[in-house]
């Protein structure tokens, strides 16, 4: 399996497509310096009330000192659903090329196992999903202290607290990942991928949205929506830690659910 991902590594760094998404993501990480330091802000979408008085309190109290290298990441950290969507280059860049330029075969012909296959392109997406979100932060903070400095001594636990929060955070995003790897192998197709995979993100909260209008109970079901739930533990220190085990439960249910279901139907499938 180590021999596919660094072959596979060597062949996306080959590529422009990751290039490309990286300098994408720095742009959108110096959107987000700039609207910040302008005042206006660049917070998550928020679906209910709540979250979104909660997103907007966490804001100001970010904003507060002023935008520099240590106020920036907890900013990111509230539109981190924006960073979900970055997501889906690089599960085309890591899993959908293969079925698109027909190596899949080649690979399964040599003796690579389907399940060895499958695994090898969901580790390799989580690796450089990690390492995007780290140049994603990372990259900001520089914007930001060039913008504001580094800013004043920050309180005792401040990055510990922000680690907690990005390490949560990672857990539901690494679920997204694997259910754009299962998307991947179970469509083999990339509009088809991009379709699906946006329609996941969004659908669901704007589902419960319009029939909230109705019942208000509905609401409810934001805490089992994986999007809101990445949003939702951006006000970690603040949760309960029944709060927290059910969002993270979530994001759990979705990585085991979607590897196992895509696993099976990817070995049964039909490569043409």
């Amino acid at each position: 399996m180590l021999k596919l991902i660094c072959a596979d590594i060597y062949r996306i760094l080959r590529g422009k497509g990751i290039y490309i998404t990286f300098a994408v993501l720095l742009a959108m990480g110096a959107l987000v310096v700039f609207a910040s330091q302008a005042g206006g802000g660049v917070g998550g979408v928020s679906f209910t009330p709540e979250s979104a008085a909660e997103a907007v309190d966490a804001f100001r109290e970010a904003i507060e000192p002023g935008i520099n290298a240590a106020t920036i990441p907890g900013i990111l950290a509230i539109s981190m659903e924006n960073f979900s969507f970055f997501l889906l280059p690089i599960i085309i860049i890591v899993a959908g090329t293969i079925f698109s330029n027909g190596t899949v075969k080649n690979d399964i012909s040599w003796g690579t196992s389907r399940t060895k296959l499958y695994f090898s392109k969901l580790i390799l997406g989580v690796l450089l999903s990690i390492v995007m979100l780290i140049f994603y932060v990372g990259s900001s903070m520089i914007m930001a202290a060039i913008v504001g400095g580094f800013g004043s001594p920050v309180p005792d636990g401040h990055w510990i607290g922000l680690l907690q929060i990005y390490s949560a955070q990672l857990v539901l995003l690494i679920a997204l990942v694997s259910i754009g790897v299962f998307l991947a192998f179970t469509t083999k197709r990339t509009a088809a991928v991009n379709g699906a995979y946006i329609a996941f993100c969004l659908v669901p909260p704007l589902l419960i949205s319009l029939l909230a209008i109705a019942n208000e109970n509905i609401v409810r079901l934001f805490e089992y929506d994986l999007l809101s739930n990445i949003m939702g533990l951006a006000n970690l220190p603040s949760m309960g830690t029944a709060e927290i085990l059910r969002a993270l439960s979530v994001g759990v249910f979705w990585l085991v659910v979607s590897t196992v279901a895509g696993v099976a139907l990817f070995k049964r499938a039909e490569l043409k």
